[in-house]
């Protein structure tokens, strides 16, 4: 700045001494003039010129010389004269001084002339009075002083205009390039100066500047590892922000977190930018950088990995590294938590700005792991806390037991109740369990796909892709479909997608759902089949770790087994429901047997049981020899489509053949059953169909059938659940018609 500062000083000297100088020859010039035309008035034959005949030496040169000279003897205003040869070299008259002291340079010069040919000069020195007088008059002094003041002027004019081109106006540009740079502006600082000191200060901001984004960026990828960190202990997540730091800030770079193990060896607990057959482990022997970085927690930088003894750097050149650098992670009693390991595969990485960011997220991480040893500890001494009040609290379970007992007995029905009517809610287990995934291995979002064993479609749980029930309902995937469903089915292995090319072209019907970077597809099975995927995915950029494939593989080993018991928690449901509505069919006992509403109680029980738009109790007329459907009978459409009477004989009749036959009969579809003869189901339109019979000590005594408009809606454990009402059915039928008959003896 100093050096700026001068030169600028300098230039403006330059320029004012330039100016001035001009001036002054303008003032040598003027005055001469002036002094000559002074003294040429003084000296009046030489106005113009001194004339000789042929030479300065003839007698009559020197005559009229002589007469010249004389006059000027005689002349107050001349102090001096003399005669000088054509080159001025020669005096033919020595100076004539009529004073002691004269000025040497205050002279006017007369050419000599013979003819056309200048033979000589006259030197001839004016009184300085004369030159005062003709120079200091009113009319001279305004010129002298205009002059000046112009020049002045003029200095200071090219002065401000080179100032104001060469410094305030780059100054202003630059001032304005650090105000937007203070404001946290970014912003491309353009550079017009192609050299000196402006060229300098721009590169500076546009430095500046850069390092400021970069500071920023890495402020706030480390804060968003803060939020992490704060709101639980998952270093796999802090893992994976401090390499998207380092690979942000180093583009091709490679890292890894590399931590002691329990057999003394060092392990690499997580990477970025290495194979996936990168070394698991690293020995602790002098040489190894890395081991060296550990044992002496001091950072190792190597700039060229070929320097080192292969020994120890095989792997790392294998991998393509060129330079590299080891930083430990320090505790608190400054011993060694582990290394960051960075590397790149040029030597030209580690400038500065990058050494200054990866020394700044390695202090970050040291803390992040020593604050998780503290947590670890607090977590250690909570269990022991925990212990000691359990222990506590048994004591206390102990002396409250036979009051516990009496409550749970009075308790009993009720939470039985209770059990019986609770449902296993999948689609709250699913939102459960993406939750997890998302935390535990910090991919952005999951799904979870599951077959259905009719269909063989694979179709996404309630929760997936956090995208709305009817965003997702109407998608089925299947092995017709889709390639890495047809893949997973075949081999049972986790499928690994790590670039948005390899997305689209395997998983294309995924990535039309969500945006995709990277994306994990793991099996859930059951006895050795693929029964539904789970599918974790990056929307961005990030790589998934082998840490985050082996947590969604347990997780997917997990979720059958819930699979499995949402599975038997269903049919136990199934059997609670049976249970609950034999009970509902068995209270009609406890009111009085009256055969129609024992009739429309049996018929009301069985059409909620099975949701069904069939439902109708038929009972054999001995003496017409009939099955005639009995009152209460439920139709969807007109009830007395239904209200038939069929003789027991009519070989059409499924029912008719039911109850001579005595045996239940199941149809998925009424409409492609051969068995089925008769018209009225088609006319119904009733697909699927169950018909029982009603039998009682024996005896047949009627028939109960069940049906719906869709195919393949009743299974074998529906007709089961209907020959149990049916066995109700027939003792509360028979018991209302005793008790009629009964009610008929009496009177």
């Amino acid at each position: 700045m100093k050096r700026f500062i001068l030169r600028y000083i300098l230039i403006s000297f330059t320029m004012a001494a330039a100016s001035i100088f001009v001036w002054a020859v303008f003032v040598y010039f003027w005055f001469y003039s002036t002094v000559q035309k002074s003294v040429t008035q003084v000296v009046g034959r030489m106005q113009n010129e001194i004339i000789v005949s042929d030479s300065i030496m003839s007698k009559s040169s020197k005559a009229r010389l002589n007469l010249f000279f004389n006059d000027l003897e005689q002349n107050k205003e001349v102090v001096a004269y003399s005669l000088v040869n054509k080159d001025k070299s020669i005096n033919y008259a020595e100076v004539l001084k009529k004073r002691e002291y004269i000025v040497e340079w205050l002279n006017v010069i007369y050419p000599i002339k013979a003819g056309d040919k200048i033979t000589g000069w006259v030197k001839v020195w004016p009184s300085p009075e004369i030159v005062a007088h003709s120079l200091f008059s009113e009319k001279n002094v305004l010129i002298l002083l205009i002059s000046f003041l112009c020049s002045i002027l003029l200095i200071f004019c090219f002065t401000a205009v080179y100032v104001v081109l060469k410094f305030l106006i780059p100054l202003s540009k630059y001032g304005k390039v650090i105000k937007d740079i203070s404001n946290g502006k970014e912003l491309d600082v353009k550079n017009e100066h192609k050299s000196g000191f402006w060229k300098n200060m721009y590169e500076s901001a546009q430095k500046v500047n850069s390092k400021i984004n970069d500071v920023n960026m890495t402020i706030q990828m480390l804060f968003s590892a803060s939020k992490a960190l704060t709101s639980q202990i998952d270093m796999n997540h802090v893992f994976d922000i401090i390499m998207n730091i380092i690979q942000k800030k180093i583009p091709n770079s490679m890292c890894a977190v590399i931590l002691p193990a329990d057999d003394g060896s060092l392990r690499v607990v997580a990477k970025r930018g290495y194979s996936r057959g990168f070394l698991k482990s690293i020995k602790t022997e002098e040489g190894n950088p890395v081991a060296d970085a550990f044992m002496t927690s001091k950072m190792t930088l190597i700039k060229n990995m070929g320097m080192l003894n292969e020994k120890f750097v095989k792997d790392f050149v294998c991998e393509g590294v060129v330079t590299q650098v080891n930083i430990p992670l320090i505790g608190e009693d400054n011993s060694s938590l582990g290394v960051l390991n960075v590397s790149g595969t040029t030597n030209d990485i580690f400038d500065v700005d990058v050494s200054d960011t990866i020394y700044t997220v390695a202090k970050y991480l040291s803390i992040a792991l020593r604050n998780a040893k503290i947590y670890d500890k607090i977590q250690a001494l909570n269990k022991k806390l925990e212990t000691e009040v359990n222990i506590t609290s048994n004591e206390l379970i102990q002396t409250n037991a036979r009051l516990i007992r009496k409550v749970r007995d009075i308790k009993a029905l009720s939470d039985i109740s209770a059990f019986a009517s609770a449902k296993f809610d999948l689609g709250e287990i699913t939102s459960f369990v993406i939750q997890k995934i998302m935390e535990l291995t910090g991919m952005e979002t999951s799904a979870i796909l599951i077959e259905d064993p009719f269909t063989k479609q694979f179709s996404f749980l309630n929760g997936s892709f956090s995208l709305k029930p009817e965003q997702i309902s109407s998608i089925k995937f299947s092995q017709e479909n889709s390639e890495i469903i047809k893949d997973i089915k075949r081999n049972k292995k986790v499928e690994i997608f790590s670039s948005t090319v390899a997305i689209k072209e395997r998983v294309p019907e995924f990535a039309d759902i969500v945006s995709m970077s990277s994306a994990v597809f793991a099996p859930i099975e059951d006895g050795g089949e693929v029964i539904g995927i789970i599918v974790s995915i990056n929307k961005f950029g990030y790589e998934v770790s082998d840490n985050d494939v082996n947590i969604i593989q347990h997780i997917a080993v997990l979720f059958g087994g819930i699979l499995e018991k949402v599975k038997l928690y269903s049919e136990l449901e199934k059997k609670v429901n049976k249970l609950t509505f034999l009970q509902r069919i068995a209270s009609a006992i406890a009111t009085t047997p009256d055969l129609g509403k024992v009739l429309e109680k049996i018929i009301d029980v069985t059409k909620d049981a099975f949701n069904a738009d069939l439902c109708a109790v038929l009972l054999y007329d001995e003496k017409t020899d009939t099955l005639i459907t009995q009152p209460g009978a439920f139709f969807t459409g007109s009830r007395e489509k239904v209200m038939l009477k069929i003789p027991k004989d009519d070989k059409k009749s499924l029912s008719a053949k039911i109850f001579r036959d005595g045996i239940p009969y199941l149809s998925v579809d009424a409409t492609a059953d051969p068995a089925i003869k008769s018209y009225s189901a088609q006319e119904w339109k009733i697909r699927s169909i169950i018909v029982v019979p009603l039998i009682n000590d024996g005896k047949v005594i009627g028939i109960l059938r069940v049906g719906k408009h869709e195919p393949n809606v009743y299974s074998e454990d529906d007709k089961n659940l209907i020959i149990m009402i049916a066995h109700q059915a027939a003792i509360l039928i028979a018991n209302a018609n005793l008790y009629n008959k009964l009610a008929v003896c009496e009177v």
